[in-house]
């Protein structure tokens, strides 16, 4: 078989997806730089061209799954025509953790607790600006009363990426909901509104 040669970061990347397709079909543990290697059809001097270790994938993967968020959440701190409420609540509520359940029980698993921890704390210290861009911007609606931008969206972000990330807490679903109510109120009285995220469908697309 002719040998393919491929541009490095088509590659890397190619190493990347296939590694996380076993991490999650046959989990983190139990899959070797053998499998991934064989099912890519490569060299393992291939694979350790790109990466040292099984771990160097795991924290590529993460990496890759912190600039999508963020890019996500600054693309729609810069929406127009869209309040700033509804632009928090998306954020809050929708998209969450959609990329986190691609590698699910990989990223919570207590082996990448370290990654887990830094992967978090980087989503909150990056996605802060584009959330006080949206605070300001709620200011300036008349919908949002908040006298410290930083703190208040730092204090957000810190409350749903950690209180509502399940490999922290083990939330059983009817606990969860409560616990998501009782979240809405809190932010709602941090911004000075109660009534925002109460009720989404009151939500303002403008």
């Amino acid at each position: 078989m002719k040998r393919v040669n491929k541009k490095p970061e088509i590659r890397r990347n190619e190493i990347i997806e296939t590694s996380l397709e076993l991490f999650r079909e046959q989990g983190y543990d139990q899959t070797a730089v053998s499998d991934i290697v064989k099912k890519l059809g490569i060299a393992q001097g291939t694979f350790f061209y790109h990466f040292k270790t099984k771990n160097d994938i795991m924290i590529a993967i993460v990496g890759r799954l912190v600039d999508e968020k963020i890019n996500k959440i600054k693309a729609l701190a810069e929406t127009e025509g869209m309040s700033a409420d509804a632009k928090l609540y998306t954020i809050l509520w929708e998209q969450s953790y959609d990329d986190e359940s691609k590698i699910g029980e990989v990223l919570h698993h207590e082996y990448n607790a370290s990654i887990h921890q830094k992967f978090l704390v980087q989503i909150v210290q990056e996605s802060a600006p584009y959330v006080i861009q949206i605070l300001e911007q709620g200011m300036s609606e008349g919908i949002f009363q908040i006298q410290d931008l930083q703190e208040t969206a730092e204090f957000i972000l810190v409350g749903i990426n950690f209180m509502f990330d399940r490999g922290i807490f083990l939330w059983q679903d009817h606990v969860l909901e409560q616990k998501r109510l009782s979240f809405n109120r809190v932010i709602g009285r941090m911004l000075g509104n109660s009534l925002v995220f109460s009720n989404p469908s009151t939500l303002r697309n403008r």
